[in-house]
């Protein structure tokens, strides 16, 4: 995922209560920052962001997977050990139905023994006892749940499921299986399949702009980090203290919601509080560096705010379920800094960003490939040893 500069800056950006500005922390970037070589910047990218037919048709297949299409297929009439039912079912316990354990209408994988398209599993043996029945019947056998069962009633104990298989069905999991009846009918918002691939076409050179976008902001916010293009002289101690001060209200109010305090959950959990404090100082200065330096740039190549803000703080104050800026500024201020002047740098750091990224050249290299090594048994116990005698 991309590594985006905003998420530095907005760590705190969340409802914390006000805190009263006092003196106004005031200092100039390009005094206390070096600059180095940023125009013409050169970064290293180890991706293919190319249109190619075989990511395409890759794209394509996940994409009609993710829809989650089944199809009854009438001539389909025995259970096998890799079909895709259609059931309805009742659990019971002593000829009693349990709560949750009836449903009806439920596509089953029985070959993952989970819901068809689905990640999560059920119990041990839920589908297994449909193999080799047929469509219309009527199946029941015992299920036992495990020791460890979220629900102690049923933990352990061994009921009886009822099944009532209603068809068996194909998944629709790559484009050769389309009809323009099934997209009309299974995929909202297309009609025939020429339509819906053509949008899927799309979507897919757009998602190769926006990876390309998002790996060099990346890789320059990297560069960034490791000194490639500037050097702080030192972090006023100002405005250190404010970025830790509004990560620590963040941090309180969100405890404050569990009846406890930062200090007091990390004290229960085995930590001292003083280093994590100190932790939480080394990673804010280094995040705090990134930001002088690429407020040092917006100064030097005249980057300010524009008419795009007014909607870029717009979208983040209605996400955090506030209605105007003026008061989301006032609860995100901290002694010394207010929150207006925290989100207009935002910004404006996001904006050069961008500016980097246009104005960098790119060079395009495959990935290293790490092919595997086999090692003997006795290696791998000697490793192991190892590793344990290192704990």
């Amino acid at each position: 995922m991309k590594k985006k500069l905003f998420t530095v800056l907005l760590c705190t950006a969340l409802a914390v209560t006000a805190v009263a500005c006092k003196k106004e922390i005031k200092y100039t970037a390009s005094d206390i920052v070096k600059l180095g070589q940023y125009k013409g910047m050169e970064i290293t990218l180890y991706d293919n962001y190319e249109f190619t037919e075989e990511g395409f048709n890759s794209f394509v297949e996940n994409s009609i997977q993710q829809q989650g299409i089944f199809i009854q297929d009438d001539s389909l009439t025995t259970v096998e050990e890799d079909s895709i039912v259609n059931v309805d079912y009742v659990g019971s316990q002593d000829g009693v139905a349990f709560d949750g354990g009836s449903a009806e209408d439920q596509m089953l994988d029985i070959a993952n023994n989970s819901a068809a398209g689905g990640q999560n599993g059920y119990i041990p043996g839920f589908t297994s006892g449909l193999v080799g029945h047929e469509v219309g019947e009527e199946v029941a056998y015992e299920v036992t749940f495990p020791e460890d069962y979220g629900n102690a009633d049923l933990a352990g104990q061994t009921v009886i499921f009822t099944f009532q298989i209603n068809y068996i069905a194909n998944a629709i999991d790559s484009k050769d299986k389309l009809t323009d009846d099934i997209v009309a009918e299974k995929i909202q918002g297309y009609s025939t399949v020429d339509e819906y691939l053509a949008a899927l076409e799309e979507q897919y050179k757009s998602n190769l702009e926006t990876s390309l976008a998002n790996d060099k902001e990346t890789a320059i916010l990297n560069a960034i980090e490791n000194g490639n293009i500037g050097k702080v002289e030192k972090v006023p101690d100002d405005l250190l203290q404010a970025r830790v001060d509004m990560i620590l209200l963040l941090q309180n109010k969100q405890y404050e919601a569990y009846g406890t305090t930062m200090e007091e959950y990390v004290t229960s959990i085995g930590y001292d509080y003083e280093d994590v404090l100190a932790d939480l100082k080394s990673n804010v200065k280094k995040s705090t560096e990134t930001e002088l330096i690429l407020e040092a740039i917006a100064d030097a190549e005249d980057i300010q705010l524009d008419d795009d803000y007014d909607a870029f703080v717009q979208n983040i104050y209605t996400q955090m379920g506030y209605s105007d800026a003026e008061s989301f500024y006032d609860d995100l201020s901290v002694e010394g800094y207010d929150g207006e002047r925290y989100f207009q740098l935002a910004y404006r750091t996001e904006k050069v960003v961008k500016w980097l990224a246009e104005n960098c050249v790119v060079s395009f290299e495959e990935p290293e490939v790490v092919e595997d090594v086999e090692i003997t048994d006795d290696e791998a116990a000697a490793a192991e040893a190892s590793e344990e005698s290192a704990e």
